[in-house]
């Protein structure tokens, strides 16, 4: 018996997602974190929130106090607010929740390489509509290729590209779509631009954040949705008992009660030099998120002196991404190591 022809046909011709990172490296740059750790008074919070665990006890399987928390945060009710292992899991949940084998699910390419892997994972069928020269999306080519789909996504800001679509275009699509549309706002905090306020407008509209970038957060796998009451109670009828563990949980009571402001504004101001010194060397995308997009003159080329400095970045090597390079906007040190690389004209 061979195992392989065990498994599901849908991942038949999928690879285990490899980002292609340095394992060794000085410089971490590589994956949109935030380059700042909690502070040294959250690190005691934490400390003192995980001390009073019982560790022999189940974690709240609803996460009361920590969707109370996001929903007057963001004014919305309890009952919109779901949380996940990560936004890769509510990405999952919403997939599996609202598809049948063969379903459609659509997004802008590139983009988010989870809405695929996801999508193919659960039997549903990826369709791509190509972002036009700007990184833009084109409306009448998603609404077409959403014809009968169960799901649009969005990265917003974009990811890999950085930017935000143009938003009139974003609310078309919103308004005119007759099927779900997630808007994955993982970047919230740097972007400062959402749709929550479209809620209660739109019932097909689905919003996700995170706790992996501004609130320093990614070790902890925290994600949280925010969507209608039809669509989350849906979501929580397959939604795993028990999905966010209580270690995760007490890191999400402390840092929503953290300010992540300075870090976010040193972030955003690094972005802008960053941005100011390059984008007359090289083509680079004006970013809304916590990274910036290169075009690099050789892209293994530019790779390899990154690599042999110690600083991991993400390099993309095909399609219309080709000789692109995502770094991340890390501490003042860390930036300047990579502006010297980039600055020989690689």
């Amino acid at each position: 018996m061979k195992i392989a022809s065990l498994q599901r046909r849908s991942i038949r011709g999928l690879k285990p997602y490899d980002p292609g990172l340095l394992a060794d490296y000085r410089f971490k740059l590589d994956a949109n974190e935030n380059g700042f750790d909690v502070t040294k008074a959250a690190r005691k919070k934490l400390l003192r929130e995980m001390a009073k665990i019982n560790f022999n006890r189940y974690p709240d399987p609803g996460t009361l106090d920590i969707r109370k928390a996001l929903a007057k945060k963001n004014g919305v009710r309890v009952e919109n607010v779901v949380i996940g292992n990560g936004s890769d899991e509510l990405i999952h949940y919403i997939i599996q929740a609202f598809t049948d084998e063969g379903d459609r699910v659509v997004f802008p390419s590139p983009t988010f390489e989870m809405y695929k892997i996801l999508a193919m994972a659960n039997s549903a069928v990826p369709v791509a509509s190509e972002l036009d020269g700007r990184f833009d999306i084109d409306v009448k080519d998603i609404l077409e290729k959403a014809r009968g789909a169960k799901i649009i996504f969005f990265a917003y800001p974009n990811n890999p590209t950085g930017n935000c679509f143009t938003q009139r275009k974003m609310e078309a699509v919103i308004k005119k779509a007759k099927c779900l549309v997630v808007v994955d706002e993982a970047y919230f905090e740097f972007s400062k631009k959402t749709f929550i306020n479209l809620l209660t407008r739109h019932k097909n509209l689905i919003i996700l954040r995170t706790f992996s970038k501004a609130y320093s957060m990614a070790s902890a796998r925290l994600g949280c949705l925010f969507a209608g009451r039809e669509v989350t109670d849906v979501i929580n009828k397959i939604r795993l008992p028990y999905n966010v563990n209580a270690l995760s949980q007490a890191c999400a009571r402390v840092m929503l009660k953290e300010n992540t402001e300075a870090a976010v504004k040193t972030i955003l101001g690094e972005k802008e030099i960053m941005y100011g010194l390059l984008k007359d060397v090289y083509p680079v995308v004006k970013s809304d998120a916590n990274f910036l997009l290169i075009k690099v003159n050789d892209g293994a080329r530019a790779k390899k002196y990154f690599e042999k400095n110690g600083i991991s970045v993400r390099l993309f090597k095909d399609g219309i991404l080709k000789d692109f390079l995502r770094l991340t906007i890390g501490r003042p040190e860390e930036n300047r190591a990579a502006l010297k690389i980039l600055q020989r004209g690689v």
